[in-house]
């Protein structure tokens, strides 16, 4: 793949995210969920709440499967977003999700799990 078409891919990747600022914002401030059972109470299918967990959680998803299969630089897109404080707040429910849906965000777990680990190596150097 050519330079051109992976920086069109991390540039419309950033206008998605920029997009979804407000469920970014409420996804750290404001969701109040510690596991499934009360993400499922608290969140109907046709709320706010619901619809903001879907588009964070599906844009780190999207990232992470572009990522897997190495059409995005793991440098350049781990500058740009970093997924771990989403992953954290999700994951208590995501893993009560996978009780009926075992795949649900893995790309997105991955891609957490991938950006502590470049973290990591970031910092040895």
């Amino acid at each position: 793949m050519s330079p051109d078409n992976l920086a069109n891919i991390i540039l419309d990747l950033y206008k998605i995210y920029d997009g979804h600022r407000n469920s970014r914002l409420w996804f750290l401030d404001d969701l109040d969920a510690n596991n499934y059972k009360e993400y499922h109470e608290k969140y109907t299918p046709a709320s706010e709440g619901k619809s903001h967990f879907v588009a964070v959680c599906g844009f780190f998803e999207l990232s992470g499967t572009l990522l897997s299969h190495g059409l995005i630089n793991p440098d350049i897109y781990f500058d740009i977003f970093n997924p771990t404080p989403f992953w954290l707040k999700a994951k208590p429910i995501v893993e009560g999700m996978r009780e009926t849906r075992p795949h649900i965000y893995e790309n997105f777990e991955m891609l957490s799990e991938k950006r502590n680990k470049w973290k990591k190596k970031r910092h040895e150097k």
